[in-house]
């Protein structure tokens, strides 16, 4: 009789934990940072801000976490390196192992923390249905159809969001 072997969901559950545990960390430093530095003039809004994406991945992990004990997970240890996260794991008394690199680790993280914070990461779908591009480049800088042709483009930069 062969084992069986840990689920893509379960994968997925214990990734999610592993990246929602560091997320709250780093919510947490950065508020006390912002709490005890220098004051500045909107501290508290970003207090307020970080505060509450820590309470939406608090909400979040609470949810994982009673999913682990619906399925039998339960995380044994958990390493940060330079080379990426290290995690032992029992999934319905199996032992694993799972290790993610640190570049996709924090890449992820960044993507959620985003989300968690309502900054936009996904492409903005106009009232017209099209979706906006991005600006293809910073605003700064000059175009070079301005001032071709005696006509000035009002529009020397791509939709964006504002379209």
């Amino acid at each position: 009789m062969t084992a069986v072997q840990t689920t893509r969901d379960e994968l997925s559950l214990i990734k999610s934990y592993l990246l929602l545990t560091h997320i709250l960390k780093v919510f947490d430093t950065d508020a006390k940072r912002l709490e005890s530095d220098a004051p500045m003039q909107t501290s508290p809004l970003y207090t307020e801000m970080i505060r509450s994406a820590s309470s939406c991945a608090a909400v979040l992990l609470s949810g994982i976490r009673r999913e682990f004990k619906k399925r039998n997970i339960r995380i044994c240890e958990v390493n940060h390196g330079e080379n990426g996260v290290d995690t032992d794991y029992l999934c319905r008394g199996l032992h694993g192992t799972l290790h993610i690199d640190s570049e996709p680790f924090h890449r992820e993280a960044d993507l959620r923390m985003r989300a968690y914070m309502g900054v936009q990461v996904a492409p903005v779908v106009t009232d017209s249905g099209r979706q906006a591009a991005p600006p293809v480049r910073g605003y700064h800088q000059r175009s070079s159809s301005i001032g071709t042709g005696g006509k000035k483009n009002s529009r020397s930069y791509s939709t964006g969001t504002f379209a």
